[in-house]
This record gives structure tokens, C-alpha cells and sequence, in this order.
């Protein structure tokens, strides 16, 4: 069986930075629509000088949002963008549901409130 590898130029369909959530999803549906035709796919990053953290956690999460399994290769990324998708990648796989409880404070005087806060 041929295997015929697709490549997605970023800066063809999005900016030359990364920097929203919404930017991330679009690149997912793209990668997940090419993936229905051919299974390798390689990203090329070439032109891309900038990747946001809000982009690369939104990418890892819609990328692995279902059990499908995906051959992506990146081209011509660079280190900066690469530390910041491993990165995005390391903090998806360690959160952890957090609980706050928070404590609720009334004053009748101001000056009180000075009292409270030095005291932490």
C-alpha cells in the first residue's frame, strides 16, 4: 500500500503567530479533515515566529480531544515553538482537578482590613 504523506503550511491558512485558542482548533479541524484522506501528515511551521501558550494548551487538548491516533510530523519548527507545544503537552498529562476553598472576610471598619491581610 502507497502511503502518501500530506503537508499543512500553517502561515497558508493562519498567521504568522499563533496566539489564540481559536487558531488552534481551526489548525486541529484541518489536520483531522487531512487525516481522512491520508494518514501521515506533516505540519510546516515555516514563517511561524511566534506560538502562544493559550495556542499550544488549545492544540493538545483538540488534538487528543478523541482516541484517534495520528502520524504528524512537524517540519521547520523552531526550538521556541517546540518548547512551548512540550510544554503545553507536559501540563495537559500532570493537571490535576484542583478544589479551592475560599474564606470570606466583613468588615465594619476599613482599618481592620489591614489587620487580615499582615496577618498571612
Amino acid at each position: 500500500m502507497l502511503m502518501i504523506t500530506s503537508e499543512i503550511k500553517i502561515t497558508e491558512t493562519l498567521s504568522p503567530t499563533l496566539d489564540s485558542r481559536e487558531a488552534a482548533t481551526t489548525l486541529v479541524a484541518i489536520i483531522k479533515e487531512e487525516s481522512k484522506i491520508n494518514h501521515k501528515i506533516e505540519i510546516d511551521f515555516t514563517g511561524v515566529v511566534f506560538i502562544s501558550r493559550s495556542f499550544a494548551d488549545q492544540f493538545h487538548k483538540d488534538l487528543y480531544a478523541d482516541e484517534e491516533k495520528l502520524d504528524l510530523n512537524f517540519k521547520k519548527a523552531s526550538l521556541d515553538i517546540i518548547s512551548m507545544l512540550r510544554a503545553a503537552s507536559n501540563a495537559q498529562t500532570q493537571r490535576k482537578t484542583a478544589v479551592n476553598t475560599y474564606k470570606e472576610f466583613v468588615f465594619n471598619n476599613l482599618s481592620k482590613s489591614g489587620d487580615i491581610t499582615f496577618s498571612w
